[in-house]
């Protein structure tokens, strides 16, 4: 980058990206402050209200839901920080459980040969989103409606109907719990969250994204590899999207063509209930976390007073609804 383009990105007129200065950051503190206390009181009021929330199992129910789709968002933040989607990501997770449950043989090297072929599958599907992305200039939301489409018809012409099967040793390494309540799935997505946020705060690449997210042509004109970082975002974005699969492989112990679809949407919820919006960059992963802790205690808390699977499907609609609103308000 040469001197003239780090004094534009120094300059008043540099790209929108993380808020700056000190009352951004008591803004940030303060909406994080607010997601906490939503999480407090959606674990403390239906724990006061029901026993059986209170229980071990049920915790244990929590953290096995929240990790598949808590490493779906942390995919997904980053497309929607620069201002994109990935509607790929709920199929792929399906098409990731029909290989797992395909692919996967009995012993260590066929289990290894099985995530082998899921994480290809995943970061080809990346590869080609951003390619079609960055070279052919479609926009993320139609790139990624044709690859949620084809993926979703692999899907099925692999697996017609849910079955196969997950071998043991894989999904003891992922169901095995930590003093008999926290899965060790759980604490994977606790530790890819903490590696993420790393890298979006303390990295080239994070600031990049954010600067992207920003405004795109500034920072092109500043000096940011523009369409290496959106190929790489949608890398993440696939990768993060198999892990979420792995998981829900292990917790299902065999595949299902269509177990992944409602991960989009909740996902998305997800990422805009922490904060970050469509208009790019601005929010990150530590709201994420919160969003989907949000979702996840939700979902179980709807589950366990009765409420219908497809109701519950329209609470997630209209809370994606809200997050946007919310934003627009508050911007």
């Amino acid at each position: 980058m040469t001197d003239g383009n780090r004094a534009r990105l120094s300059s008043p007129n540099r790209p929108k990206g993380r808020p700056q200065g000190g009352s951004a950051r008591t803004a940030m503190q303060r909406d994080m402050l607010m997601l906490f206390g939503v999480v407090v009181l959606m674990t403390v009021i239906p724990a006061l209200w029901s026993p059986a929330f209170r229980s071990p199992q049920n915790v244990t129910n929590v953290l096995s839901q929240v990790a598949p789709i808590g490493l779906v968002a942390l995919g997904q933040t980053l497309p929607i920080l620069t201002r994109g989607i990935d509607l790929a990501a709920g199929p792929l997770v399906s098409l990731t459980t029909v290989l797992a449950a395909t692919m996967m043989g009995f012993d260590t090297v066929g289990v290894l040969r099985g995530l082998a072929v899921c994480l290809a599958a995943g970061l080809a599907v990346g590869l080609v989103n951003g390619l079609v992305i960055t070279r052919l200039n479609v926009p993320p939301l139609i790139a990624t409606l044709g690859s949620m489409s084809v993926i979703s018809g692999v899907a099925l012409i692999i697996l017609p109907h849910p079955g196969g099967y997950v071998p043991r040793p894989f999904t003891q390494a992922l169901l095995y719990r930590i003093g008999d309540v926290v899965p060790l799935s759980f604490v994977y997505f606790a530790v890819f969250a903490i590696l993420m946020a790393f890298i979006m705060n303390y990295t080239r690449f994070g600031r990049w994204v954010y600067a992207v997210g920003g405004h795109e042509e500034h920072a092109r004109v500043a000096g940011v590899p523009v369409r290496r970082v959106t190929v790489g975002i949608y890398l993440v974005s696939s990768l993060f999207a198999t892990l979420g699969g792995l998981a829900l492989a292990a917790r299902m112990y065999s595949g299902d063509p269509v177990a992944g679809h409602p991960f989009t949407l909740t996902s998305v919820a997800a990422v805009l209930i922490g904060g970050t919006t469509f208009e790019g960059g601005r929010g990150g992963i530590p709201g994420t976390v919160m969003g989907v802790l949000i979702m996840g205690l939700l979902t179980v808390s709807l589950n366990i007073f009765g409420v219908s699977p497809f109701v519950q499907d329209v609470l997630s609609g209209v809370i994606v609804v809200l997050a946007v609103i919310y934003s627009s308000i508050r911007k």
